[in-house]
Order: structure tokens, then sequence, then C-alpha cells
């Protein structure tokens, strides 16, 4: 991914060391899932993004 990228709904990043999904933008505060779990991202910035939202459906792995 190109460096300004900056993830959206759906997309996996990680944070912190851990694999999550963006669930919601609100007002600027990443909203981040993983398993039943929900939290707003620490460093928004520092998400690196893994995949997109487009390539998880391609891939089936959309939950």
């Amino acid at each position: 991914m190109a460096m300004n990228d900056v993830p959206e709904v759906g997309d996996e990043v990680e944070d912190n060391g851990r694999r999550t999904i963006v669930t919601d933008i609100h007002q600027g505060v990443y909203l981040l899932r993983c398993g039943a779990r929900v939290w707003p991202a620490s460093d928004p910035a520092g998400l690196r993004i893994i995949r997109r939202r487009a390539q998880r459906i391609a891939e089936g792995d959309f939950r």
C-alpha cells in the first residue's frame, strides 16, 4: 500500500501488533473490532493496512 493510504470501513489493519477490522469511522475516530470486542484506535495514523475490504470479499473472508 502507498504511504498515504488510509484505512476504510471493512479493511483489515494492524494496530499495535494485533490484526483487526475497521468497523466504523466517526468524527475521525477509527473503531476496530477483533471478535466481539470493539475499541477506538490509539493511533489512527499508525494503522497498517493488511487487506482491503474488496480483497477480503474476493478471498471469501468477510465475517
